[in-house]
């Protein structure tokens, strides 16, 4: 195992005990051990000022103000994921989704390192939202392999959807009389054709595939899929074009309380 997917395994170990303290005190021996004992220090420290009293707590508290203070916390740091919303040594678990853009799926090393870096709380969120540009149908399984989405249960795969004007404007000269929706995909059929192979797909509850552009071949995909077998909510009635009885074998196969 490398040192990334080290620092992964540990960073999945605490997310996954958000309550114990044991693998955040693992993990932190493993960073002294590699050469980064201050932000090991930090983490103990976080840590100890959980169950201990005063005045313990107190010499703590001094000791870990002293410790940010000269490492200049208040800016970017030499943590760059710290703010005043740490818990135990670690950023909040985030009810926003993450965040991966289809040209970052080209390095997906890259990306990992980033995430350990500056978003380790990627590794606690339940829900994933890809953006522009469209993801290529090989990238899909990088998707699903990199190591802060095996919880994920919540993927957003919808289009971007922006209003533009399109007329000129109105008597009033506030508002104009036309508007136009512009879509930018960020899946193709070939890329549904992919998702659909992706054994990891047995976790997923929601998908969201509208304003894609996709077509029958998509639906199909998906209905032929064996792995959609948690989902709860699928939504792509908008923004894509089904024809035929394409969409009652959707409700078949998923039910109707699940398609829309």
């Amino acid at each position: 195992m490398d040192l990334l997917a080290q620092h992964e395994a540990f960073l999945r170990a605490i997310y996954d005990a958000p309550d114990d303290d044991t693998p955040r005190l693992v993990y932190a021996d493993f960073l002294e051990e590699h050469g980064d004992p201050d932000k090991a220090a930090y983490i103990r420290y976080e840590c100890e000022m959980g169950r201990c009293e005063p005045p313990r707590r107190t010499e703590v508290e001094a000791e870990r103000l002293a410790l940010l203070e000269r490492h200049d916390m208040g800016g970017i740091g030499v943590w760059p994921w710290y703010d005043r919303h740490t818990t135990r040594g670690f950023p909040l678990h985030s009810d926003r989704p993450i965040e991966v853009k289809g040209a970052e799926l080209f390095d997906p090393g890259r990306l990992r390192a980033t995430a350990v870096r500056w978003t380790p709380q990627w590794f606690g969120a339940r829900a994933l939202k890809l953006l522009p540009p469209a993801i290529r149908a090989e990238h899909v399984e990088a998707l699903f392999a990199l190591p802060f989405v095996s919880q994920v249960r919540e993927w957003d795969f919808s289009g971007d959807v922006e209003e533009a004007a399109a007329g000129p404007e109105t008597d009033d000269g506030g508002t104009f009389g036309l508007i136009d929706m512009i879509e930018t995909p960020v899946i193709t059929v070939a890329g549904v054709d992919a998702l659909c192979e992706q054994r990891a797909l047995r976790r997923v509850e929601t998908l969201n595939l509208t304003h894609n552009n996709l077509d029958n071949d998509a639906a199909r995909a998906l209905v032929r899929c064996p792995y959609l077998v948690s989902l709860k909510k699928l939504d792509l009635f908008d923004g894509n074009r089904f024809r035929g009885k394409t969409w009652s074998q959707l409700v078949e196969r998923f039910g109707e309380g699940v398609v829309g």
